[in-house]
């Protein structure tokens, strides 16, 4: 177990704990905000790492410009979810603590992805990189080895 595991996981936790407090319909929207995050920001990062590199072309650009957009997009979805949040006030009444610490898993794992994709790209081609992508949350996250597994052994079912 790595350094990036115990983090993973430490994340994973808090990221669960407070969704749980939050309840149920703060976590969806907050969820919500996150797939969105998952799926704009690194089209947006490649575009600013692009147009304006900051370090140097490639890997530490890209990683200063994910991990910046993520902040930003996070900052800016999580305001606007609460918002929207107080105008539906959705709820399970006394599920509400248990559907928010599991929804609250999901956002966990969206916010570690980030972090580890952004040291990925930091990091790519030295030594901290391989420890990286051979770490647990490495192969789980970044190489996505189970969900392969269970694709693959999807396919070859009606073999």
């Amino acid at each position: 177990m790595t350094w990036f595991d115990i983090v993973a996981i430490l994340v994973l936790v808090v990221i669960a704990w407070l969704e749980s407090l939050r309840g149920f319909g703060r976590s969806l929207f907050d969820l919500l905000g996150a797939i969105l995050t998952l799926k704009l920001a690194p089209i947006v990062s490649d575009w600013l790492a692009a147009s304006y590199p900051v370090i140097a072309k490639g890997g530490p650009s890209q990683a200063f410009w994910l991990g910046a957009t993520v902040l930003v997009m996070g900052v800016v979805i999580i305001l606007v979810t609460r918002l929207i949040y107080q105008s539906t006030l959705l709820s399970l009444d006394y599920l509400d603590p248990v559907a928010g610490g599991l929804l609250g898993i999901f956002s966990g794992l969206i916010v570690v992805f980030f972090f580890l994709r952004v040291l990925q790209l930091d990091w790519a081609g030295t030594a901290q990189a391989k420890v990286l992508m051979d770490s647990f949350v490495g192969q789980e996250l970044l190489n996505l080895r189970s969900y392969h597994n269970v694709v693959e052994a999807l396919q070859n079912l009606g073999k």
